[in-house]
């Protein structure tokens, strides 16, 4: 089962710029008049507004997915073709797409290995689950033929924080910042080699994957380092980030920014005009961007 949206529209839909907008996520969303919309359904509205809880809305569609059951919204044509993009990008970790090189029953064993090590009852390890699957999804929007050496990369590149965060973050406490991310990368790798060995995962692509994830907070040019980079740093922007601000506060919220924002190439860059973040992440990338304009 993957999320399904019911959108009821006020006023004339181009349905034509829907299918533009959304791709071949489109045969996700069912459209329905709005005269017949629920009083439940979510409002584009309360999307907007800023102090709408994601966290919240992130446990309501589990719970949907798993009793088969669609998103129901509620938005005018105009609104419309935004907002469910920007919905189905929060929950595309529950609409997974594969592709060829990830298609197969060894790719489900690592995702079920993958899950086990998740404890869901403790809310930082459920956002690590979260966040590694949204990411792995930004793998392959940003390359739909992405290699399963990156896609495995981009799943597991976290999976550290399962042994040293799993209660309390602790990255803002670090006396050298890359430093204690070059550590978890590190770590990471060993973690990321064994998990991949009790899938069944040769030890070459084994090798392969725990390399890049022993790299992945060192940016360089190479196709593999952009792509890992790119992906998690989207997913920061469209999925991470109202949780935290919630967590961490402003500042160092517009010090993740920067850091996030600088890791990022162009191509990834201009993704993040069409996703829903806080107004706070919002403005601190104008801020950004403004200054790196003048210069």
């Amino acid at each position: 089962m993957s999320l399904r949206l019911e959108l009821h529209v006020t006023g004339e839909l181009d349905l034509a710029s829907l299918s533009a907008s959304l791709g071949d996520a489109v045969a996700g969303v069912t459209v329905r008049n709005a005269e017949h919309a629920p009083a439940d359904a979510l409002a584009a509205a309360a999307w907007r507004d800023d102090q709408f809880d994601f966290w919240a809305f992130d446990r309501h569609l589990d719970e949907l997915v798993a009793r088969g059951e669609p998103l129901r919204v509620a938005a005018s044509a105009g609104e419309a073709p935004a907002l469910v993009r920007e919905v189905l990008t929060r929950g595309q970790r529950l609409a997974p797409r594969r592709n060829r090189a990830t298609s197969g029953a060894w790719f489900d064993r690592v995702l079920d290995e993958h899950r086990a090590l998740h404890d869901l009852g403790r809310p930082l390890v459920r956002a690590d689950l979260d966040h590694a699957l949204d990411a792995w999804q930004w793998s392959l929007r940003l390359d739909p033929r992405a290699p399963r050496a990156i896609q495995l990369a981009v799943l597991l590149h976290d999976i550290e924080r399962l042994a040293s965060e799993p209660d309390a973050r602790i990255e803002h406490l670090a006396a050298d910042y890359q430093a204690f991310k070059d550590a978890h990368a590190r770590a990471g790798a060993r973690i990321a080699r064994t998990l991949l060995g009790r899938a069944g995962v040769g030890g070459l692509l084994a090798g392969e994957v725990a390399a890049l994830v022993a790299a992945h907070e060192r940016v360089d040019d190479t196709p593999a380092s952009r792509a890992i980079n790119d992906a998690d740093a989207l997913s920061f922007f469209s999925f991470n980030s109202p949780g935290y601000l919630a967590y961490f506060g402003a500042a160092q919220t517009a010090a993740k920014v920067a850091y996030t924002l600088a890791r990022m190439s162009a191509r990834a860059r201009r993704e993040l005009a069409a996703l829903r973040m806080p107004q706070i992440v919002h403005a601190e990338l104008a801020r950004l961007s403004h200054r790196d304009h003048r210069a």
